[in-house]
């Protein structure tokens, strides 16, 4: 195997739990770019989220690219979308009325901002937006011409949990479903995935999925875990799900996991 294309899971996995790269990982990570290795953020954040951290990997520009909204929307570092799948506003309604199930707030992610109709935001939610370096906007209802990427619910996690056991079967078979932290729910158009976009990436940059090395914690990780082709890396911290399916387990986040994996690897693929 010769690795060609890292991409990453940003939170719990890439970052540690102070929402920082750890050196080892920067420094492994900035010297495989170097040698021609893509790498790659696949995140449910919006760029504005990912540019600090690419920023810190020496990653910039046109020839640089992020997976992101959990594979709705791919782009070039320089903010040139390659591939994108919106939802619409009726997308919207059927999240207005899961949203009545259970305690919760819900936002609407575009590329500009957020969007919601909830005018008490948790704690989550600020947090959420704090971190995405995004600006929020509450509306009183919206417009019927209205799309966006990724719907968001985000509360207590008894109150997710109670919330998730509501969600009917048919709103799995109509969209990509994913429990990404004990207090978030994140719902995408059917297409869009991680593991989708980073194979269509993969493909527009004439690298073969068999060159292609992931990494991941959580749920919205789990498309990338299921092509078999990738090499898949689940992190210490990660569900038991994706463990299950990955090619080796690392150390956790907060004990450079990634850089761990990558640097046996190297050694193995002879990349260096």
């Amino acid at each position: 195997m010769k690795i060609k294309l890292i991409a990453t899971d940003l939170d719990g996995t890439l970052l540690q739990s102070d929402h920082q790269i750890g050196k080892k990982t920067r420094q492994t990570l900035m010297k495989l770019a170097q040698k021609g290795v893509k790498i790659v953020p696949a995140s449910g954040r919006p760029l504005t989220g990912v540019l600090p951290y690419t920023e810190k990997l020496g990653l910039a520009g046109k020839q640089n690219y992020a997976v992101l909204f959990n594979g709705a929307v791919v782009q070039n570092l320089a903010g040139k979308s390659l591939i994108r799948h919106q939802l619409t506003f009726s997308d919207a309604e059927g999240m207005l009325k899961l949203q009545k199930k259970a305690p919760s707030n819900l936002h609407f992610m575009r590329e500009d901002r957020f969007y919601t109709l909830d005018h008490e935001l948790s704690i989550q939610m600020g947090k959420t937006v704090f971190l995405n370096r995004m600006k929020i906007k509450i509306m009183d209802q919206l417009p019927t011409d209205f799309s966006y990427l990724k719907a968001e619910f985000t509360g207590e996690g008894p109150e997710m949990d109670r919330l998730g056991k509501e969600f009917p079967a048919w709103l799995y078979e109509k969209y990509n479903v994913a429990r990404t932290d004990p207090m978030i729910w994140e719902i995408n158009e059917r297409r869009a995935s991680k593991g989708m976009a980073v194979h269509e990436l993969a493909q527009l940059l004439g690298i073969s999925d068999q060159e292609v090395v992931v990494f991941g914690d959580q749920g919205n990780d789990l498309s990338m875990f299921e092509n078999p082709n990738f090499y898949k890396v689940a992190m210490g911290n990660a569900i038991d799900e994706l463990k299950e399916k990955a090619n080796f387990v690392t150390r956790n986040n907060d004990d450079e996991g990634i850089s761990y994996a990558l640097e046996r690897l190297v050694t193995e693929d002879g990349n260096e």
